[in-house]
This record gives C-alpha cells, sequence and structure tokens, in this order.
C-alpha cells in the first residue's frame, strides 16, 4: 500500500520513477516473486527486491533506465564470491523495470487567441495543459473545457506561486497586456521550470526586464526566457504562431536544432 500511495504522491508532483517487479525467483533467495520497490528521480526508494548486491545492482540500473526514460526485463544472477563453500546464497532472479514519466506540464497565461490555440496543440501532444485567467471564470467557460486544468487568479504571478505546479514544467505567457505577462514572466521565474516563452517585441522585452531586475530577477533567469516566442516559420495569424511556440517547446524538450532534418542529413 506504501508503494502505490508513494507512486501517487510522485504522479502528483510530476516527478519520474521507476517501479521494480520480481517477476522469477529461483534459487535460495530473499527475492520472492511480487515483490515491488520503488526509486524515485531523486534516489528515494520504498520497499525491497531482496536487499544485498543484487539489490544495489538493480538500482543502479533502474537509475540509469530513469535517465534514460526506457524500462526494461532482465535477469540477474547472484553467486557470491566472499562466502566459504556451502554459506553464500546463490539465485537468479528475473526483474520487470517500468520507468514512469508524468506528463509534460504545460502552463499557459492568457486565454486570448494565441493562448487557446496553444492549448489545443498542446493537448494534441499530449501535454498535460494548465490554464491561468485573471477573468472571471464564466468569461472562460470554453478555455476551461480545453484545459485539464484551470486556475482562476487575481494576478498571474500569485497564481502560479500559489498553485501546486510541479518542477519543470512549460510556460507561455500570453497574456492580454504587457502588465499581466510581465506578471506571469515573473511568477514563471520563481519556479523551477524547463521552458519560459513569452509573446511581445524586443522593444516591450527591454523595459520589462529593466523593471523585474529591479524587482529582483536576476538577468540570468531573463537571458533564459524565449522572446519574442516561438520558431520563425509562421505567418503570425494565432494558429500559426501557437504552432510555432509548440513546435520550439518541443525542440526544447527534445534536444532539437531546429533545423530540417534534410539539412540534418546533408551534414
Amino acid at each position: 500500500m506504501e508503494i502505490l500511495q508513494e507512486q501517487l504522491k510522485a504522479k502528483k508532483a510530476g516527478i519520474t520513477y521507476a517501479l521494480l517487479t520480481v517477476a522469477e525467483a529461483e534459487g535460495t533467495s530473499p527475492c520472492k516473486v511480487g515483490k515491488k520497490m520503488l526509486l524515485l528521480e531523486n534516489g528515494t526508494t520504498f520497499g525491497t527486491v531482496g536487499g544485498g548486491q543484487f539489490e544495489h545492482q538493480a538500482l543502479e540500473e533502474a537509475a540509469q533506465a530513469i535517465k534514460d526514460r526506457k524500462s526494461f526485463f532482465k535477469r540477474y544472477v547472484n553467486a557470491p564470491i566472499h562466502e566459504e563453500p556451502g554459506l553464500g546464497c546463490s539465485f537468479t532472479v528475473s526483474l520487470l523495470v517500468e520507468v514512469v514519466s508524468p506528463r509534460l506540464q504545460l502552463v499557459v497565461c492568457g486565454a486570448g487567441h494565441v493562448g487557446t490555440a496553444v492549448l489545443r496543440f498542446a493537448k494534441l501532444l499530449h501535454f498535460e495543459t494548465i490554464l491561468l485567467v485573471n477573468r472571471h471564470p464564466d468569461l472562460n467557460k470554453d478555455k476551461m473545457e480545453i484545459a485539464d486544468r484551470f486556475i482562476p487568479c487575481d494576478t498571474f504571478e500569485q497564481g502560479i506561486l500559489g498553485s501546486e505546479i510541479p518542477e519543470g514544467a512549460y510556460y507561455v505567457c500570453c497574456a492580454s497586456t504587457h502588465t499581466q505577462d510581465k506578471s506571469a514572466l515573473k511568477g514563471a521565474l520563481q519556479k523551477g521550470f524547463a521552458y519560459v516563452g513569452m509573446l511581445g517585441s524586443v522593444k516591450k522585452t527591454e523595459e520589462m526586464y529593466r523593471q523585474l531586475m529591479n524587482e529582483g530577477i536576476i538577468e540570468d533567469l531573463l537571458e533564459q526566457v524565449h522572446t519574442p516566442i516561438g520558431l520563425d516559420i509562421c505567418d503570425m495569424s494565432p494558429d500559426e504562431v501557437a504552432f510555432s511556440i509548440m513546435a520550439e517547446i518541443l525542440m526544447i524538450k527534445n534536444g532539437g536544432t531546429g533545423k530540417t532534418r534534410r539539412t540534418l542529413k546533408a551534414s
């Protein structure tokens, strides 16, 4: 029961984990079929699949599997080399190691034409979408139905910092005014983010950055903001801007270059 509860907590917190399950066991073994162990991305463990050197090796390989985001099935052979003859436990164990990665969180600040289009594209790409608006919910019912979560707020900064948004989320700041975008950007930069992008011109951004630095946001964080947001592939219509935003997010998520595959093939 503890492992199941911790799995649910990890999912809610957006933490990737590996679930180790004993599928087969032969010989003199402390490993019993069905025993489970949970390894979180930060190294925390719950339960045991048998202990000893075998478990240590399995956890090392499960930690690498978490980094690679790949599950695996493996047969382990335990042959003690530091025991006198007849005193050690020789056994074989088959483990199923399942890596579970929660859906990536995409936070959209603003429910205008671009924000609504971003939500639609993000859903197609299997992001879990969170919509923040600082207008009355009755004015955003259609947008609320698109998003997985809806967070009403007085200011975007307050909405971001006061909500359970996990580390590593992707933020799109596309509010109806520059002041609201500044609030959204300030909130996002105080969280652990994978991506922050904002609509707006270079002139608008320079003044906003000056104000944010005066308010305590360090320059290193501001340099990580993608603005003007999106790849240079659109005609500036809301749908195409939203598509270019999601293309940039995928490029960041997947470590891409933004170049055409034809160009990459040629090089």
